[in-house]
């Protein structure tokens, strides 16, 4: 099986994709060149979809995805409307600003719209940062906000829950207190 890189970087739509992602990213990420690669690439131009398979990632900064498959639409101007990715699981990764740890996002459904920094979350969903996990079976994220929505479901009749992991904070170490050395004499 010939696994032949293709470069993205060429590809403007990806670029328009990947620059919108800058509200929930580095600074510099949006500066950053954008690097991908899979195994096949198909371009319908006309319909404004093109469709990458095989070991799909992604990069651009410290914005990284995985996938076995991203579908990207973009509308009549070029811009890109929403990416689908798809994949056991489907990975998004990226390091909000420089003082907070990496946010990792993953699915066997992830749907991310670029104009309104949404995340949608299908199918063994998980967000995960600083040791804080949510998971479930669907999850809707407002990146710009930072607001989460999690919904159970069910499965052949049982139901799924929502789960929540809140690490405790780490306690500071107590400063060491300067000690008020009074010579006392008896």
């Amino acid at each position: 099986m010939n696994h032949a890189k293709i470069s993205l970087n060429i590809f403007p739509l990806l670029i328009s994709l990947l620059c919108a992602s800058t509200a929930w990213a580095l600074p510099t990420d949006k500066h950053e060149t954008i690097r991908g690669s899979a195994d096949n690439l198909t371009v319908d131009q006309k319909n404004g979809v093109a469709t990458y398979t095989g070991s799909v990632e992604i990069r651009q900064g410290s914005l990284i995805i995985n996938a076995d498959s991203i579908i990207i639409h973009t509308n009549a101007e070029g811009g890109v409307e929403k990416m689908i990715a798809t994949g056991s699981p489907a990975k998004f990764k990226q390091q909000p600003d420089a003082e907070q740890g990496i946010v990792t996002a993953a699915a066997k459904q992830i749907t991310y719209t670029p104009n309104n920094e949404h995340l949608l979350l299908i199918e063994d969903a998980s967000v995960e940062q600083n040791g804080a996990v949510m998971s479930g079976p669907h999850i809707d994220y407002d990146l710009v906000k930072e607001v989460m929505k999690a919904e159970g479901g069910s499965i052949k009749g049982e139901g799924q829950r929502i789960e929540i992991v809140i690490p405790p904070k780490t306690a500071r170490p107590a400063e060491p207190q300067a000690s008020s050395s009074t010579a006392t004499d008896n």
